[in-house]
């Protein structure tokens, strides 16, 4: 959806593309670089510069001393206040009425001074919406992700670009470090970097927050690759320019990484009913005495020593032995 904010960039660019056709080429490219090495230069120290505006501000004003503010003059110094000097030294002087004599075809000096006005003019613009979105109260008002053609990115891409610590072709102080899968085991949890604005401690569509993942809404709890390995991430400008917040009131919920789940223990053998324990002085029970064998009915019972005689005994008979009888003599008849 076009905003009221991309209608005036359009504009702008416009209008500073007709001054580079009215300018010229070389003109135009050096205002164009101007422009774009102080921005550069801006980007580069404004932190350093803020940390000192804000020590200072507390030693002057104690409680009262505001870090957004502090931020937002050291930017505005390093960037326009270098430009507005370097064009007052450069360009301040009266110019020379001679035409200078120029080897390049007018037409093309025309075109090539529209470019160049073009683009020093979506730097400049950039470094406007990038100085816009420093100022505390103005949240309301400012564009973060929803410009379709964002100069304020383009300008910080672009001065950003010699701004320090390069990671995979990534510039961590610009972009912060990057969002990580859930399944690298080195990745750390954050949340997206939010600015509160009703003060209820939770992001709700009030709220400003920065989608570093770009899947179009807030992200609790987002992975992220701690290169610098402090456990926390490192919140960059670009972070800091879409929320509109650029001091400690950009929350970033930096926390521990979750304990991986264990697998389900097994279920606890049931313990064995303990026996009763003897009381002290009692007798022990007595246990049952094992039966005796029954005896068949056609089987004599044994005698024990001592006992009744058996059957043959109470007779008085003497049995002799079994076994062939003696061979009988002649003489025996007599």
């Amino acid at each position: 959806m076009i905003s009221l904010f991309d209608i005036l960039i359009v504009a702008a660019l416009l209008g500073f593309a007709y001054w580079g056709w009215l300018e010229g080429l070389e003109r135009a490219s050096v205002a164009g670089l101007e422009v774009l090495g102080c921005m550069t230069f801006a980007v580069t120290f404004h932190e350093l510069l803020a940390g000192y505006l804000f020590a200072g501000a507390e030693l002057v004003v104690g409680e009262w001393a505001s870090q957004a503010w502090s931020v937002l003059l050291a930017f505005a110094l390093l960037a326009w206040g270098s430009f507005a000097l370097l064009r007052w030294q450069l360009h301040g002087g009266p110019t020379d009425d001679e035409e200078d004599e120029s080897a390049i075809d007018p037409l093309a000096d025309r075109l090539g001074g529209a470019v160049a006005g073009g683009f020093g003019g979506a730097v400049l613009v950039g470094g406007g919406l990038v100085t816009l979105s420093m100022v505390p109260f103005l949240a309301g008002f400012k564009p973060g992700d929803t410009l379709l053609l964002d100069v304020g990115k383009m300008a910080l891409r672009a001065s950003g670009a010699f701004a320090g610590e390069w990671r995979e072709g990534r510039s961590v102080p610009l972009w912060g470090e990057p969002p990580s899968r859930s399944s690298v085991a080195s990745a750390l949890l954050t949340s997206e970097p939010w600015f509160d604005a009703d003060d209820d401690g939770k992001c709700t569509e009030a709220d400003r927050y920065r989608d570093v993942d770009g899947n179009g809404t807030f992200t609790k709890s987002l992975y992220f690759e701690d290169l610098d390995r402090d456990g926390l991430r490192r919140i960059g400008l670009v972070d800091k320019y879409a929320a509109g917040r650029w001091d400690g009131e950009l929350f970033s919920q930096d926390r521990p990484r979750p304990k991986p789940k264990t697998g389900a223990k097994p279920a606890a053998r049931p313990k064995p009913t303990p026996r009763p324990k003897p009381t002290p002085g009692a007798k022990p029970t007595p246990g049952r005495k094992p039966e005796k064998p029954p005896v068949p009915e056609n089987q004599a019972k044994p005698n024990p020593p001592g006992g009744d005689p058996g059957p043959d005994e109470a007779d008085g008979t003497e049995t002799e032995p079994a076994g062939p009888l003696p061979e009988r003599l002649p003489g025996d008849d007599f």
